[in-house]
């Protein structure tokens, strides 16, 4: 949660991201365990919600108010689905015939052992970066948001440093 916080300059919109957080957390992980029946899944909405939630927070005067639920809740609900629909076309594999798939032995191992490592360089290099550079690309290939969203996101925080 505190990485996409670090992105929101102004304390008062960072405080107010904050508790909408804590008031419907626990909502937005029903929501998103509902339809996708995987909490980890359902995890990664919540928190992909709150980030989708920032272009809004001008426009959030009360934290309780119905029409922040409403948005709150079409966001997760969206956010979800698409992620369901993402998950839908990747293809399942039976229990049964894991043992035939090739990539299930030691060399696979080794390249997992190896991508955990480019994993661990990947994310030093990143905290070399300017923190702009770094937060575009954790939204892009951490998050998986899309450029438009991006380009959002961006425009919201360069509306609110100037």
């Amino acid at each position: 949660m505190l990485l996409f916080l670090m992105a929101i300059e102004d304390a008062e919109s960072r405080d107010l991201l904050e508790k909408i957080y804590y008031a419907y957390h626990k909502e937005m992980y029903y929501i998103a365990n509902n339809i996708l029946n995987n909490s980890h899944d359902a995890a990664d909405v919540v928190q992909t919600s709150v980030i989708k939630l920032i272009p809004y927070i001008e426009k959030i005067n009360d934290v309780k108010c119905n029409k922040t639920k409403y948005l709150i809740v079409t966001i997760v609900k969206n956010t979800a689905i698409d992620l369901y629909r993402k998950k839908s076309k990747q293809p399942l594999i039976e229990l049964e015939g894991a043992e035939a798939i090739p990539c299930l032995n030691s060399q696979f191992m080794d390249d997992i052992v190896v991508r955990l490592g480019d994993a661990k360089m990947l994310a030093e290099k990143l905290a070399k970066l300017k923190s702009e550079y770094a937060d575009v690309l954790t939204l892009k290939y951490y998050f998986e948001f899309e450029d438009v969203e991006i380009a959002e996101i961006l425009k919201y925080l360069f509306q609110m440093s100037v």
